[in-house]
């Protein structure tokens, strides 16, 4: 099965086949002034990608983009939390703690949202278990239990956050910046970046939770 990627001055847009019937495309973009109009409409949102904002892309794109079942289509922002704010803030106060978005909200190109979440709710749940058998009390025991889980989870997604806004940023070229700035991203992720640093940073996503066959006692 084979991915196809455009990539160009801040603009990112690609499909990949899921089956002999259905794919799944997206076009990325600086955020503008547009959001508002078009994420109201599927039909607005798929007539500003085919007529203006991806015009100039290769005709298989727009032929994926154009026979798209509308009730599938979304405009959506992209979010995330800067790298440092989720390594220095506060993420747990007494009983009360964050998980998935709330806490790593990050963009999706190492894919590691859902799975960062699903990560979460392995240790989280571990992490109170053994907080359990040396607490005094209920109180004293979530307490630990959440601050054991904070603790192990902040620099892994730390680490998350930055690998897949760094991704993003060097495969639109910086983002359509200063021409200069923009030419030397692209030389850098065409020579070094896909052949050396992202091979690195997926190898990095991959994480062992153990055994999960036993149930939490």
């Amino acid at each position: 099965m084979m991915v196809w990627q455009y990539l160009g001055l801040g603009i990112r847009a690609g499909f990949i086949p899921l089956n002999s019937r259905e794919v799944n495309w997206f076009y990325l973009h600086d955020s503008s002034s547009l959001e508002q109009d078009v994420s109201r409409s599927p039909e607005m949102t798929l007539k500003e990608i085919t007529d203006n904002l991806a015009k100039d892309f290769p005709s298989n794109f727009l032929s994926v983009a154009k026979h798209t079942d509308l009730s599938s289509l979304a405009w959506t922002p992209l979010r995330f939390r800067a790298p440092w704010n989720v390594a220095l803030d506060i993420a747990q106060d007494g009983n009360v703690t964050v998980a998935g978005d709330a806490m790593h909200p990050m963009t999706p190109d190492l894919g590691q949202g859902s799975c960062s979440a699903l990560e979460d709710a392995v240790v989280l749940a571990r992490c109170l278990s053994q907080a359990h058998k040396t607490a005094a009390n209920d109180k004293q025991w979530v307490e630990k239990g959440l601050k054991r889980y904070v603790d192990e989870r902040r620099w892994r997604v730390t680490g998350l956050i930055a690998g897949s806004w760094l991704s993003g940023w060097v495969q639109q070229s910086g983002c359509g910046g200063q021409k200069w700035w923009s030419g030397a991203t692209r030389w850098f992720r065409d020579r070094f970046f896909y052949k050396f640093v992202l091979p690195w940073l997926v190898n990095l996503v991959g994480k062992d939770c153990g055994d999960l066959s036993s149930p939490v006692k």
